[in-house]
């Protein structure tokens, strides 16, 4: 079994490289990636024993900037539902990281002004 840690280091790894290539086909893979984290922190969340091992705060806080990042990139590149995925991945990470609820409001309000900037554009 890989360790909690080694994951994250290589999730972090692996969405770098597919994110600086910068095509919708590696974008999707990385969200792909970027959830199956998510699926770890709440594994971890909902699991009372100490035998598993925390996921890294600095891995954390990378998942959060990359997931809100990546959303604001695509909403300004007009890739509205790819945009709102990366945003939704970054609002359930807020769950994990500290003052994560003030984030959450904030990303919640930047992307909600995004999109009706947007409508008011068409």
């Amino acid at each position: 079994m890989v360790s909690v840690k080694k994951f994250a280091r290589w999730l972090r790894a692996i969405c770098t490289i597919l994110l600086s290539r910068n095509a919708p086909a590696d974008r999707l893979k990385a969200i792909g990636y970027v959830e199956q984290a998510v699926t770890v922190l709440e594994t971890q969340e909902h699991d009372e024993s100490s035998e598993i091992e925390a996921y890294p705060a600095d891995e954390r806080q990378w998942l959060l900037a990359t997931t809100y990042n990546t959303g604001i990139e695509c909403l300004h590149a007009s890739l509205l539902d790819e945009a709102k995925r990366w945003f939704e991945a970054s609002t359930v990470i807020c769950r994990y990281v500290p003052d994560g609820e003030q984030r959450a409001e904030k990303i919640s309000a930047t992307y909600t002004h995004l999109l009706s900037r947007y409508a008011s554009d068409s």
